[in-house]
């Protein structure tokens, strides 16, 4: 996994192009695969491009903690867990793998530019 690491990482360390394209890169495909083709919302996609492996801590705390407090016989709890497992969840499984192979491919592309810049090391 060491090769396949997501935008912030080349955020973090000053490879700021690599960061910002591959976002938008991760941004498209995943605009097209799950806003176009499968219906699912652009604030998912927002989210899951934002907060990366953040996303899964909050689908945690909300099947942990806050699953509970939501009332079980008007069939609310039932709505609130495919809201979460829809708008959260999926776009953050999603979004695991493609943000990875979309900074793996821009970083490798910008590594071999003449003068070196996006240089990866």
């Amino acid at each position: 996994m060491n090769l396949f690491k997501n935008h912030w990482y080349y955020w973090y360390t000053g490879k700021k192009l690599i960061a910002v394209l591959s976002m938008m890169m991760s941004f498209l495909v995943m605009l097209a695969g799950l806003v176009f083709a499968a219906g699912f919302s652009i604030w998912g996609v927002i989210i899951a491009l934002l907060l990366d492996t953040t996303g899964f801590w909050l689908a945690i705390i909300y099947l942990v903690f806050l699953r509970y407090y939501i009332p079980e016989l008007t069939g609310l709890q039932n709505s609130a867990d495919l809201l979460v497992a829809k708008q959260l969840v999926v776009p953050m499984l999603v979004s695991f793998f493609v943000t990875r192979i979309s900074s793996f491919s821009v970083a490798k592309a910008l590594g071999r530019w003449p003068d070196g810049a996006g240089k990866c090391e």
